[in-house]
């Protein structure tokens, strides 16, 4: 499968999906999030992160995890702020299943949420390279600048990030061809939702 094929819906109903949350911390506060508390104390450690694997792999022939394939999801909080933690939990993960023969390798991938701000850190880019062909990313970019920047604001001001995400969307747009993003809706932007999906289109993301 090549990166171009993991953009689309992969292994649509017959993939085990797991979650990590490896974080709460965020350079953002929206103003829709659903996340309440955010900070930088809570966070998995790697412990935790192997244990889980660890009980997961064990476990190949039991019904909830005899799916064909398998999709590694990792959320937050802003996921590649702990990119140094998910690039050690996903070696971890690709080293076990190789070292048990476990069916589920070479049919897995690691999927990424992301609110774009660090796409472009050296860390994050190498770690994309590193998993090429097993794993797809979705940036969330609102739409506007003026739509965006209604919610999607730096933690602890009222900046708006559509400048910091939107840079970012050619390279990985480039690396991910075909990639979708979800725009989220509240009152106060519905004036804007036609023009921030032909907004979003115009950019090149081509599924909203």
């Amino acid at each position: 499968m090549d990166i171009k094929e993991a953009g689309k819906v992969w292994k649509d109903g017959i993939a085990k999906e797991i979650t990590f949350i490896v974080t709460k911390d965020c350079q953002l506060a929206c103003k829709y999030c659903y996340l309440v508390g955010k900070n930088t104390k809570e966070r998995m450690s790697l412990e935790t992160a192997k244990k889980a694997i660890d009980y997961i792999l064990s476990h190949e022939h039991d019904e909830v995890f005899a799916t064909e394939s398998v999709v590694w999801d990792f959320i937050g909080g802003e996921p590649f702020l702990e990119i140094e933690l998910i690039d050690k939990i996903c070696d971890y993960i690709k080293c076990e299943m190789f070292r048990l023969n476990h069916h589920w390798f070479n049919s897995y991938r690691f999927n990424f949420t992301t609110n774009g701000i660090n796409y472009h850190d050296q860390k994050v880019q190498k770690f994309i390279q590193k998993n090429k062909g097993h794993i797809h990313v979705t940036i969330t970019i609102d739409g506007t600048e003026v739509k965006h920047d209604l919610n999607r604001i730096y933690k602890g001001s009222q900046k708006g990030s559509y400048k910091d995400v939107v840079r970012n969307i050619p390279l990985w747009l480039k690396q991910f061809p075909g990639a979708s993003t979800k725009v989220t809706i509240s009152s106060p932007d519905i004036p804007y939702i036609k023009e921030s999906v032909l907004h979003l289109y115009s950019l090149g993301i081509e599924e909203v």
